[in-house]
């Protein structure tokens, strides 16, 4: 019987172990995703700047060049005028998609203002591109919070309705933004033509539907929950993102 006992309590000490290694291995997995997605998250911040400062800088240089060509326009050269106009147009549309393309990347707003002014930017960005209305919904406090959260939480809105543009063909959207002691809970919910949820989360890497299991893996990093529910009669998103005690923790 002791001998019997000394080997349970070998196996009992030797799971317990085990699981200490395990749970280890886990943190330093959710560290590591955590700090993979922040390295993201710079990089797109660095190609929003260069975009804004590069190309954004040259394109405002070319129209102001452009508006004094066409000034100076006159005489033997004002037939040219109309056609400098033209280009000058073109020059600022460019300028305002190339702008619009940087706060895609990275919202620089989102790091200075916090995530509830930069949702509603978004909200209005949306509806003034595709011509699809965001009814946007905030609940709680609207204090800054775990800046990878927030980055988070706009990540899920914003890719949830490009997937709504693209697919849902509905002329509206809710998203629903709630800010609790110890985590954001955030929904996004249409109306429009469903599809098989399963079908999505479960399909190959190479298969349609990357995005929403992108977004399915970034919430599990966070040891986050996330829910898909889809039927002919819509679609609905739901991810719960734990808050960090310490913002900016790993």
């Amino acid at each position: 019987m002791t001998d019997i006992a000394e080997q349970v309590a070998r196996i009992t000490s030797e799971n317990a172990r085990l699981l200490q290694r395990l749970a280890e291995t886990e943190k330093r997995f959710h560290r590591i995703s955590r700090g993979v997605l922040r390295v993201q998250e710079e990089e797109r911040a660095r190609i929003s700047r260069d975009l804004h400062d590069g190309i954004g800088q040259s394109l405002t240089a070319l129209k102001i060049q452009l508006e004094l060509l066409e000034q100076t326009a006159v005489g033997e050269r004002a037939a040219l005028a109309p056609r400098i106009a033209s280009v000058r147009e073109m020059a600022e549309s460019c300028l305002a998609e190339v702008r619009e393309l940087a706060r895609l990347i990275r919202p620089q707003m989102l790091d200075e203002l916090g995530l509830l002014p930069t949702l509603r930017w978004l909200a209005r960005t949306v509806q003034k591109r595709t011509g699809v209305a965001v009814e946007l919904e905030h609940v709680g406090s609207d204090e800054r919070g775990d800046p990878d959260a927030e980055t988070l939480v706009f990540r899920i809105v914003q890719e949830s309705l490009t997937n709504i543009v693209r697919h849902a063909g509905v002329s509206s959207a809710r998203v629903r933004v709630e800010r609790r002691p110890r985590s954001i809970l955030v929904t996004v919910e249409d109306r429009g033509l469903g599809f098989d949820a399963e079908a999505i989360l479960t399909a190959g890497e190479e298969e349609r539907g990357f995005g929403v299991r992108a977004m399915r893996d970034r919430v599990q990093s966070f040891r986050g929950r996330f829910h898909l529910k889809s039927s002919p009669e819509g679609t609905v998103l739901e991810a719960e993102i734990p808050i960090e005690t310490e913002p900016g923790r790993p």
